[in-house]
């Protein structure tokens, strides 16, 4: 065996030195041909840039600008200054280095004639200066009427060069050779790229060399390394597994305890609405009908709010608001809304309070929120003459101005596994459904309590025994507050609604049973109602009725064809300004904080949220009719 593994180690290193030897000579051999290539391509090119500068300049030169320049004096005349200018100009339009013409001097030694330098270039030849060496026969061959390019490229003092001679033949007919034209175009950037590349080739075939010897040694563990992670992560697979089965019996527990809550009201909707219709002859019957209707409606509304609040937080858009409040103001509000549900059950309710700030900075809304569902909860799960208690203490635990806010809810009702207490704040978890507990509800509020109570920076605990009760407490930092800074701007409204009489409100609803519900409730404060289906027929509308004859638009936001926000601004662009300027009003089921907003930005006057409340929705008309 261990003689096995001594042969199978050398056939492996055999086979990598024959792979190195293999890979090395076929590196060599690649770049060899690529740098024989770019050499070639180069002069190639390079020919041909020689030869049309050639052919734009062959009829320039006389026999008399070879004869008549060949001192530096000769600079002076107008003929060497624009053969010059011509040639320095055709040399900037590429890469040629040197373009000038040459002759025999009276001694028969070769010298510059026209240099096609800068005239302050370091190296610019005057003319009768000598030529160097290593020109002398390329300017040979092209005076004994030769057209010749350098077959080497001519290592200079300043770099790899490639030369191209042409003779000039005189134009009067005679076909004598009056001068040469030389070409010289710098081949150093060609040549240094080849250099480079040499040397990453050789660079590479030694690292290759290194990385396969390397890859040998380390495969062998890589291998068992990868073992390794295949095996963990077919472990963490099953775990994704097992919590996607969680998830989706979540999800598929939510949707039963949705169906059946929301079912719940709207089969009572339903048959409220069927009884009621029997009954029309009976008014306190079908009073009784509405009145339940209305309740089933507001409890199957806030179950919606639940669902469409939690996904509000979850994707970041509601957004902490504070302002300067009494302390306990909050927790009396929330006792005040619930006081009827207490009272209807005959529960034992009472309120202890510990207060060292009087006032407060914090977001009512939130706080509300919180507290109106732990108290709901309280109410829900206990079961009549039970108790239920609240306290607020303040802790001075903080500084700069700050401290904590301490909520306590504690009732005696049903009480929570311990089991359950572990996920009572997931979204979606109920220990038990509404048929087994006889109480409504989606398994939403906690989550949401738990989300909100993150957002303010505080924490949530929860206590509780089954048969004995549960206690809440929810802590969260406040900042001191004074009073001048709870006083609100008071602006002034107009209270008689008998100011609305006879006013035309546009509507631009189009939905009918909205659109019928919103004219025969507006209709009784005496406003007379125009209805638009869409923003289209809005604007129409308002653009063909007289100056002032529309007091207010109350605009739905998502309607057909142009929806609210478009028909707002395309109203606002009117050009008839008191029309542009009219009152509008966003009446719509977008009822969050950011839909009010972008009501507000695109230049709506204010944002009244579905379902219609006239006691909210009187006091906006009072303010702009």
């Amino acid at each position: 065996m261990r003689g096995s593994k001594y042969r199978m180690t050398l056939d492996l290193t055999a086979i990598l030195l024959v792979i190195v030897f293999l890979f090395s000579g076929y590196t060599f051999t690649l770049q060899k041909n690529y740098s024989d290539s770019i050499v070639e391509n180069a002069q190639n090119r390079d020919t041909e840039c020689s030869d049309a500068i050639r052919t734009l300049v062959s009829n320039k030169f006389t026999r008399d600008d070879f004869k008549s320049i060949n001192t530096i004096e000769d600079m002076q005349t107008a003929r060497y200054q624009e053969l010059q200018q011509m040639l320095n100009e055709l040399r900037t339009l590429n890469s040629t280095r040197y373009l000038y013409t040459a002759s025999r001097n009276a001694d028969g030694r070769l010298i510059y004639l026209v240099d096609g330098l800068d005239l302050d270039a370091s190296d610019f030849a005057y003319p009768g200066t000598y030529i160097e060496d290593e020109m002398i026969p390329y300017i040979d061959a092209a005076l004994s009427g030769q057209t010749i390019y350098s077959q080497d490229i001519v290592d200079t003092t300043w770099g790899h060069i490639f030369t191209a001679c042409y003779p000039v033949i005189a134009s009067d007919g005679t076909g004598d050779v009056i001068g040469a034209l030389c070409i010289e175009i710098d081949m150093e950037s060609t040549y240094a790229f080849v250099a480079e590349s040499q040397k990453k080739t050789m660079r590479i075939a030694i690292n290759a060399a290194v990385v396969i010897f390397v890859l040998t040694i380390i495969g062998g563990l890589v291998f068992r390394k990868q073992r390794k992670e295949e095996a963990s992560q077919q472990q963490r697979l099953r775990e994704a597994v097992v919590a996607a089965d969680a998830a989706n019996e979540a999800k598929s527990t939510f949707l039963f305890n949705m169906s059946h809550d929301i079912r719940t009201p709207m089969n009572a909707i339903l048959g409220f609405a069927e009884i009621g219709r029997k009954n029309l002859d009976d008014p306190r019957k079908t009073e009784e009908c509405f009145d339940k209707i209305q309740i089933s409606g507001e409890k199957m509304l806030s179950i919606l709010d639940n669902v469409l609040e939690l996904s509000r937080i979850e994707s970041g858009k509601t957004v902490v608001e504070e302002s300067a409040i009494e302390a306990g103001s909050v927790l009396e509000a929330c006792v005040t809304m619930i006081q009827p549900e207490m009272e209807k059950k005959h529960l034992q309710f009472s309120v202890s309070k510990s207060i060292i700030h009087p006032y407060v900075y914090m977001d009512t809304t939130l706080i509300t929120e919180i507290i109106l569902n732990i108290i709901s909860n309280s109410i829900k799960y206990t079961a009549e003459g039970g108790s239920v208690t609240c306290a607020i203490r303040q802790l001075d635990d903080r500084e700069d101005g700050r401290f904590t806010q301490e909520f306590v809810v504690r009732d005696t009702g049903i009480g929570m596994s311990k089991e359950f207490q572990e996920h009572i704040f997931e979204a979606f978890s109920r220990e038990r459904n509404s048929t087994t507990s006889g109480v409504e509800g989606t398994g939403l509020g906690m989550g949401i309590v738990k989300k909100l109570v993150d957002m303010l920076g505080g924490t949530i605990t929860v206590d509780s025994t089954i048969g004995v009760g549960s206690a809440f407490v929810i802590k969260f930092p406040c900042r001191i507050a004074k009073l001048e800074d709870t006083q609100p701007k008071q602006i002034a409204v107009d209270n008689d609604n008998t100011s609305l009489n006879g006013k035309h409100i546009l509507l631009a609803e189009d939905n009918d049973l909205n659109a019928e519900i919103a004219i025969t409730l507006l209709s009784e404060h005496g406003l007379k109602i125009d209805r638009a289906e869409n923003g289209v027929v809005c604007a129409e509308m308002l653009e063909n009725a007289p100056d002032g004859y529309y007091s207010l638009i109350l605009m739905d936001i998502q309607m057909p064809i142009l929806d609210g926000y478009e028909t707002t601004r395309k109203i606002r662009h009117f050009a008839n300004e008191s029309k542009a300027n009219i009152p509008i009003i966003a009446m719509t089921a977008n009822a969050f904080a950011e839909d009010r907003q972008k009501a507000l930005d695109v230049g709506m006057n204010d944002h009244i949220a579905k379902p219609i409340d006239m006691s909210k929705l009187i006091p906006v008309l009072l303010k702009y009719v």
